[in-house]
């Protein structure tokens, strides 16, 4: 007990714990490569094939500038109330107009971003969504929900 010092080396844990955590990390790794490669390789279809992809409308337009003008007017209605504000105005027209486009020309416009909707050759709803962009997204640009509202109104009304 003379040369006793009170050190005591560091605990050794079984050789299975460390081969079983170092085969959970490389599996993990594995299954992470496979994920990027799918998710950042896969290409998108070219505008042409997207165009290619568009189906028939399935009501009538006159019935459904009603409907979504009534919708508008709603978000409208709710702004004035306080119940929405600038941000929560701007996004949810431009979802609106977004489900209007894909209920009347069939494309899948309500999943697409600015980038998307400008290579599918709609101007006038690209015009409005990039309009509605930077109020939506950014805090400090609170942007003119009256303006908004009343690009959303003549989206509709000149759909054609």
């Amino acid at each position: 007990m003379l040369a006793d010092n009170g050190f005591f080396g560091p605990y050794q844990y079984p050789g299975w714990v460390l081969w079983t955590a170092l085969g959970l990390v490389l599996l993990l790794l594995v299954a992470g490569w496979f994920v990027f490669v799918a998710r950042f390789t896969a290409r998108r279809l070219p505008p042409e094939a997207r165009l290619a992809l568009r189906r028939e409308p399935s009501a009538d337009l006159a019935s459904l500038r009603s409907r979504y003008l009534a919708l508008i007017d709603e978000i409208a209605s709710a702004s004035e109330e306080g119940v929405l504000d600038d941000r929560a105005v701007h996004s949810r027209l431009s979802l609106l107009l977004r489900f209007f486009v894909h209920e009347t020309d069939g494309v899948d416009t309500h999943v697409m971003t600015l980038a998307d909707l400008r290579e599918a050759d709609l101007p006038r709803l690209t015009g409005a969504v990039a309009q509605f962009y930077p109020p939506a997204f950014e805090r400090l640009r609170p942007g003119e929900p009256a303006q908004a509202l009343e690009t959303a109104r003549e989206v509709v009304r000149s759909w054609a």
